[in-house]
């Protein structure tokens, strides 16, 4: 399940991710959305793009792919 801030919720509702996707917006205004997928890769990126307006609520290996590549790209820039 991804979780988009009420900044980004109202464009993300919008977009066709995935044809099976099911989303929903909160009584805080952020959007959940949760799809299908066969490889964490492509979502990793996908998710990534978004910065801090997504959190992948789960499951816990996407989420920790994605603590993993967010660590990494924050030792990058604090050189």
């Amino acid at each position: 399940m991804l979780r988009f801030s009420a900044e980004r919720a109202r464009w993300v509702a919008d977009e066709r991710w995935h044809p099976d996707q099911v989303g929903q917006f909160l009584t805080d205004g952020k959007y959940e959305m949760c799809i299908p997928y066969r490889d964490e890769r492509e979502l990793v990126m996908d998710i990534l793009k978004y910065g801090p307006d997504i959190e992948a609520v789960g499951p816990e290996s996407l989420r920790k792919q994605i603590a993993e590549k967010l660590t990494k790209a924050l030792e990058l820039y604090a050189k």
